[in-house]
């Protein structure tokens, strides 16, 4: 598809606010997660094993971390993906069955591809996982 949809230069314009925003506190969380599991948590875990703490509670609290920096991770390559699509003539258009993706979801998930259907339709078919956009 290869024409701008009905989003306004207002509408855009306050999208790539949001994505902005976005992008600044997921790097802001991405790097503060970063400076944390590279020296705080190594640091804490072998505290916690010198002291005969448990280790497998350390290591799932690590676990967790790390799984939250992955999240934060890849939500802000979707948020950079989107910031990049944003003046194009596809953003806001469904990546399955084109339609227009209302902009009410895009003020809530800037970054999505789908429409809400072909979204549900995908997440059923991955067997019910995390959503994606």
């Amino acid at each position: 598809m290869s024409h701008y949809h009905y989003l306004t230069i207002e509408q855009r314009e306050r999208l790539d606010t949001e994505i902005r925003t976005r992008i600044a506190t997921l790097r802001g969380a991405v790097v503060q997660g970063l400076r944390r599991s590279v020296h705080a948590d190594a640091v804490r875990l072998a505290d916690q094993l010198e002291a005969g703490d448990d280790a497998p509670t350390a290591e799932l609290e690590t676990a967790l971390q790390l799984a939250a920096l992955e999240r934060e991770g890849g939500e802000l390559r979707e948020m950079l993906a989107a910031r990049a699509r944003l003046h194009t003539p596809d953003y806001g258009v469904c990546a399955d069955c084109g339609a227009d993706i209302p902009y009410a979801r895009l003020e809530v998930t800037p970054a999505a591809t789908r429409c809400v259907g072909c979204q549900s339709r995908h997440e059923r078919a991955q067997g019910g996982s995390m959503p994606t956009l």
